[in-house]
């Protein structure tokens, strides 16, 4: 459903920045010095696998969880110093806390009950992220995905200028997931400042502007996705109907490939296995260069790396 407002947001106004965030638990370094910025009006997709650290780095933005040292602030300001903060950020960290009881409208009424929001903002929330049948539904008997549409409905209800995710597409079907790629895209396209994580690349590549890859603590990138894309290198989907002789042909060039339902996908770019191909006289009927981002993505997250340069602070990136 298409938003009918956006919020006032204003420059910089809304902008995430993590200074020198660090926590241990115990022994283990969960969070080590990370330093990061998410600006307004883009999608700012915190990546890594699991255990990675992002869950431990949004709950301390959000002051669930104390840091050791460094300091996380939205705005300029320490979640716990916001003075309308259910106005200011919405936050799913986890599809869960809901009454099995409750219908999803008595449960969104109660919320904005609390904290003194318009009578039609759960009515308006429901609408927007596509549970306006299921109102009268108890939670108890939602699907995960519907829990997940649930939170972040409840997350929207003070209509605010940041919204924070965690792994928003956990029990979304294919189709759930198309639908939240659009709805996020489209609040930061309003201006608002989007923090998501996630474990794969691939569910976040299609909307992020700016991606922030953490591993075992660590900030090990951040950089706008076209720069880690060109990094990435370029690799080719190839259809043919002659897979078999196009993979011996590229087999005796040394190139790697791997076969997919329609064709083969080489590590080598359109113009190399077009070559190939006319000197083998191999009929290609699509040829088309792809960056392989998942292995940059993985390469990233496996393999050691020098601590990432700190970025600007909000005001500079800014300006």
């Amino acid at each position: 459903m298409k938003r009918s407002r956006a919020p006032t947001v204003p420059t910089g106004g809304g902008a995430i920045e993590l200074n020198g965030l660090t926590k241990s638990f115990g022994e283990v370094r969960a969070v080590d010095d990370v330093h990061a910025v998410a600006l307004p009006g883009q999608v700012t997709a915190l990546l890594g696998p699991n255990g990675a650290g992002k869950t431990t780095a949004l709950r301390m933005l959000l002051g669930l969880v104390a840091p050791d040292s460094g300091i996380a602030t939205i705005g300029g300001q320490r979640y716990d110093e916001l003075p309308d903060p259910v106005r200011q950020v919405g936050a799913v960290l986890e599809a869960s806390g809901y009454h099995p009881g409750r219908t999803a409208l008595d449960h969104l009424r109660i919320l904005a009950t609390a904290s003194r929001l318009p009578d039609d903002a759960p009515r308006r929330v429901l609408a927007e992220t596509g549970l306006a049948s299921d109102a009268r539904r108890r939670v108890g008997g939602f699907s995960l995905g519907m829990r997940q549409r649930l939170g972040l409905a409840s997350a929207m209800l003070g209509d605010p200028g940041v919204l924070v995710l965690d792994e928003p597409t956990n029990g979304l079907d294919p189709p759930g997931v198309r639908w939240l790629r659009g709805y996020v895209r489209g609040l930061a396209d309003e201006g608002r400042t989007v923090l998501l994580s996630s474990h794969a690349l691939s569910e976040v590549e299609l909307i992020a502007d700016h991606v922030l890859v953490m591993a075992q603590g660590r900030l090990l990138r951040s950089s706008s996705l076209a720069a880690l894309r060109a990094e990435a290198g370029v690799g080719s989907m190839v259809l043919t109907p002659d897979r078999d002789r196009l993979a011996a042909a590229l087999d005796a060039a040394g190139i790697s490939h791997r076969r997919t339902d329609e064709g083969l996908a080489v590590d080598a770019t359109p113009e190399q296995v077009g070559e190939l191909a006319a000197q083998h006289r191999i009929v290609l009927h699509g040829l088309e260069g792809t960056a392989d981002l998942e292995k940059a993505f993985f390469r990233l997250t496996q393999e050691p790396h020098p601590p990432v340069e700190r970025p600007k602070s909000a005001e500079g990136a800014l300006s």
